[in-house]
């Protein structure tokens, strides 16, 4: 997805290195990838203070939702590839499989 944003692999692994130091992203993008870190590791932790702390830094609600929906999809995914034993770029047809094979 990023990469169809004109990042190439190496760029995209020196932000996730250093998200806070990179010059490639902006600060309100660096809030957001910290944001979408917190709903992946520790998501009990949000409470309203933070996200308006963010909404105070230039991001909507709807940023906000895209961001909470989008992390929240990919722990999904991760979390059924990890539990099926499949890699995530297979689940998807490993899902229509299961579901015809009921059917």
């Amino acid at each position: 997805m990023v990469m169809a944003q004109g990042f190439t692999q190496e760029q995209v692994q020196s932000i996730l290195e250093n998200i806070d130091g990179s010059s490639l992203i902006d600060d309100k993008t660096k809030r957001i990838l910290r944001f979408a870190e917190t709903i992946t590791r520790n998501s009990y932790k949000i409470h309203e203070g933070m996200l308006q702390n963010l909404r105070d830094h230039g991001c909507t609600d709807e940023e906000l939702f895209e961001a909470v929906a989008v992390a929240s999809l990919f722990n999904f995914m991760d979390r059924m590839a990890d539990a099926l034993g499949a890699p995530v770029e297979g689940l998807q047809e490993m899902m229509k499989k299961m579901s015809e094979a009921s059917s």
